[in-house]
């Protein structure tokens, strides 16, 4: 298939993952329906890509959401963080998902670095943070992914 078609779901999936992060810092809530697009773009694009690595990008959601689940049962992260970063991991693959979890990890950190510097200057006693709007960690983790591999999924077409 020609780049130009395997990016539409690229670009469906970026979109969906933009309004996950706005949607989170107006509401800190991430709508199911945006991961299950994600998910589902994921699919669309390795149906339109001859050679995608179906085994990987099915088993990178699963290890994803091992690992989700024990951070929400450590309330490390929210139900809807975890479920974004699964729907994220079919786009990566298993050998790219560690690059990713990385990069979003140090987005996490920075972003709740932020949110304790403002809450300190505000002087709301102590920098302890307890809510972040994580998807925006996620998805700056996931942009800045597509930009060290030079497009992600579509730097192979």
């Amino acid at each position: 298939m020609t780049l130009a078609l395997t990016a539409v779901p690229a670009l469906v999936a970026v979109g969906a993952l933009v309004v996950a992060a706005v949607n989170d810092v107006i509401r800190y809530e991430i709508p199911d329906t945006l991961s299950i697009i994600i998910l589902l773009a994921a699919a669309v694009f390795g149906i339109l890509t001859p050679g995608f690595v179906w085994w990987s990008h099915g088993a990178a959601p699963v290890v994803m959401f091992a690992f989700g689940l024990l951070a929400f049962s450590r309330s490390w992260l929210g139900g809807g963080d975890v479920k974004l970063m699964t729907a994220l991991a079919a786009w990566t693959g298993l050998a790219e998902l560690p690059l990713m979890f990385c990069a979003t990890s140090i987005a996490g950190g920075a972003l709740t670095l932020l949110f304790a510097v403002r809450r300190r200057l505000a002087g709301r006693g102590t920098a302890a943070v307890t809510h972040v709007p994580y998807a925006v960690a996620i998805a700056l983790g996931a942009l800045w992914w597509v930009w060290a591999t030079a497009g992600g999924p579509l730097a192979a077409r």
